[in-house]
């Protein structure tokens, strides 16, 4: 097993780069908020219940590796996997009241990310679970929310970026945050 992790600022900015930190403590990436295109922005705004930043994982280079948006699509909430090669669309399927699972293809391969009713998520890759996300219990912390990556069959910083913006986007800001589903904001505010 490999663990990656990284701490989210309760208020996180849009200049807040959070690293991606192996268990020996060395930097392979880093995590990034960024507003969506204007397009974008303006849907959100007027149906006011979609997401109104979305997040990458950037090399030490800025290059991007990762980046997921959420669109809307004839009134239903989409989200948009970038890699360097594709765009992927997630499909969200409700598991149980409270539990989701985002599946999506790519190549021959079928990814499934499972959210929990704990504080656990799980990624499978062909019915194989490749990865768990774990919340750190972080009550007497009022700053920093840390996030434990734990890869199960393969060390793979790809890997280890795609899970962090998936749960960020999926679940973390999804779940406690709600104020980014369901808050409108001016159109101006670009």
């Amino acid at each position: 097993m490999y663990t990656y992790s990284y701490e989210i600022p309760k208020q996180m900015s849009m200049q807040d780069r959070l690293p991606l930190i192996d268990e020996n403590g060395n930097v392979h990436c880093y995590i990034k908020k960024r507003k969506p295109r204007i397009l974008t922005r303006i849907v959100n705004n007027l149906f006011s219940f979609t997401l109104n930043y979305c997040f990458e994982a950037v090399d030490l280079n800025e290059k991007n590796i990762y980046r997921i948006n959420a669109l809307k699509y004839r009134f239903k909430l989409d989200y948009m996997l970038t890699t360097p090669l594709q765009k992927i669309v997630l499909k969200r399927v409700r598991e149980q009241l409270i539990e989701s699972k985002y599946t999506w293809q790519d190549s021959s391969d079928t990814y499934v990310f499972l959210q929990h009713y704990s504080a656990e998520v799980r990624l499978f890759k062909n019915d194989e679970e490749i990865a768990t996300v774990k919340l750190v219990d972080t009550r007497n912390s009022d700053e920093l929310d840390n996030v434990i990556i734990t890869l199960l069959t393969e060390d793979n910083v790809n890997l280890a970026g795609l899970t962090a913006i998936l749960y960020l986007s999926l679940y973390y800001y999804n779940r406690h945050d709600i104020t980014l589903l369901g808050k409108s904001f001016s159109l101006l505010d670009f």
